[in-house]
């Protein structure tokens, strides 16, 4: 419960105001409708930032109850308004409350309009709250806060009469599926018991009929449960008045009683249903009011503060929880840091204690570590001619009239490429040179082994050079098809380019077979 509530109950001469805290309903001060007592209330409004309610009992009440068609909230809300000016002059204290929805197709709405017929009285209040920019929660009427009492008071029928004895009279309320449809006040004289209680029994019977006539009932004999609340004093004459019928059932309530089960430790001993009307107020506030935006200006403001308040403070908690997340992940790092340390500190503590059971040798370990290198990259550079020799070998197997006169087989650099047997003489020739000396460079970074095969077109004749030419060529073609071997360098049998000249006796037998004589350097990458 807020320490900081207000609760002002304004009846048709005075206003009285309370402080609610921890259980406390105490009475501050009491102010009459006139100059001096609005006056004080002024004064004792100055400077407050409390949060006030304004509950009423005042005699000038309606209450109309009519169905509307089922809308959507703009139009819902543009109707209702339509429907109050209409019915009402004055609106500046007016209220519509949903009842529910008729059963149907249609889905009607039944709806209670609420008003105070003369809002001049309330008007030299409103401004002194206005001039001291209260925080108003709120204005109820006592009739909006039975439902709230019926329901503290544990009475469970879907229809129930409260009928409470106040200050200002005998305040009659029907509440119907928890809310109020219908409210008035008659007048007695409240230091005669016995006439309280007999008016009790008598306005009960007939606000039954009323009800009946109203159509709020659906037939005569419907029961209803009526709520007797009143002070102490009264309980014995209500008791022997209030008897049940078959439509109405009494149920006679202490209100001094019934404070204290609401939390009331402390209330006013003359005005005890006046009490529980206002702790109602605070503690079970309804939804609907009949107070305007321009009386409850400041205290919107109020709540919009304290929503962006909230909202700061929220961003605030998540912003630290954010960082102390982020704190805690820091710290689990640094303790799998420092855990990692420890282990990498245990493991080369036990290498060193392994490695000190090895045999001294006579060099360091970085010199071993270079000499593996060093073999390996040797070991990767070592390679035997086997590979290559039976490659030619099953080349040779497709190809009968080529004869291997010898194989020249090395590992190193690969020569420069040479051309046919005319271009010989221009390999030493700087241009060509630079060119192609840093691919053979590039391509000798691991050495490669080399096999130089001489070979011959064999029973070639005088008639037969260009089919010598198409032997070789699909000899040199075969090799290049295996794979991880490279032609480095070929020397044709014939030479016919423009630039030589034909030499020797290419009309003999013996020069056609001396020049179908050819040879083709094979290299395969170590390492690759």
């Amino acid at each position: 419960m807020l320490r900081k509530q207000r609760l002002l109950y304004l009846t048709a001469n005075r206003l009285t105001a309370h402080s609610l805290s921890r259980g406390r309903l105490v009475v501050d001060a009491a102010f009459e409708r006139n100059d001096t007592g609005l006056a004080a209330f002024a004064a004792y409004l100055a400077g407050s930032r409390k949060l006030y309610y304004l509950v009423v009992d005042v005699v000038e009440e309606d209450y109309h109850q009519e169905t509307i068609p089922f809308l959507g909230r703009k139009d819902r809300r543009q109707l209702l308004a339509r429907k109050l000016g209409q019915r009402y002059r004055d609106t500046s204290l007016t209220l519509s409350l949903s009842l529910g929805y008729e059963q149907g197709e249609r889905r009607n709405e039944k709806v209670l309009y609420a008003s105070f017929s003369n809002t001049q009285q309330f008007q030299p209040w409103l401004a002194a709250l206005e001039q001291s920019e209260v925080r108003l929660v709120g204005i109820y009427s006592t009739a909006l806060l039975a439902p709230p009492l019926v329901k503290g008071a544990g009475v469970k029928a879907p229809r129930c009469l409260l009928v409470s004895v106040q200050q200002t009279g005998l305040r009659q309320s029907y509440v119907e599926d928890g809310n109020i449809r219908f409210s008035r006040i008659g007048r007695v004289n409240l230091e005669d018991a016995a006439g309280v209680a007999a008016a009790c029994a008598s306005e009960s019977a007939r606000l039954q009929q009323y009800l009946v006539t109203m159509r709020m009932l659906p037939a005569a004999n419907t029961p209803i449960d009526v709520m007797v609340l009143a002070a102490g004093q009264y309980h014995a004459a209500l008791a022997e008045a209030c008897r049940s019928t078959e439509v109405l059932k009494f149920h006679v309530v202490n209100a001094d009683t019934q404070c204290r089960t609401a939390g009331l430790k402390r209330f006013p001993a003359d005005a005890p249903c006046d009490a529980l009307f206002l702790h109602a107020a605070a503690t079970a506030t309804p939804a609907q009011q009949f107070g305007q935006d321009q009386h409850r200006h400041h205290y919107q403001l109020w709540q919009i503060g304290n929503g962006l308040y909230g909202a700061g403070m929220a961003v605030l908690a998540s912003g630290l929880l954010y960082a102390g997340a982020q704190l805690f992940d820091v710290y689990n790092l640094r303790q799998q840091i420092q855990s990692d340390k420890s282990r990498f500190d245990a493991v080369s503590a036990e290498y060193a204690r392994v490695t000190a059971t090895f045999p001294k040798t006579p060099t360091s370990t970085e010199n071993l570590k270079t000499t593996i290198r060093q073999y390996l990259t040797l070991q990767a550079q070592t390679a035997s001619p086997a590979y290559l020799f039976a490659q030619i070998s099953k080349t040779l197997a497709g190809f009968d009239q080529v004869e291997i006169e010898h194989i020249e087989w090395h590992i190193g650099k690969p020569p420069q490429e040479r051309g046919a047997k005319g271009a010989a003489s221009r390999a030493a020739a700087p241009a060509p040179a630079a060119a192609g000396a840093p691919a053979a460079a590039g391509a000798a970074d691991l050495g490669y082994e080399l096999a130089v095969v001489s070979a011959r077109v064999a029973g070639a004749r005088r008639a037969d050079m260009r089919s010598v030419t198409d032997m070789t060529n699909q000899f040199i073609a075969a090799l290049k098809k295996i794979p991880r071997l490279e032609i480095i360098g070929v020397d044709m049998p014939f030479d016919i380019t423009a630039e030589d000249t034909l030499k020797g006796d290419i009309g003999s037998e013996r020069a056609i077979a001396q020049d179908a004589r050819f040879s083709v350097t094979i290299g395969r990458k170590l390492g690759g």
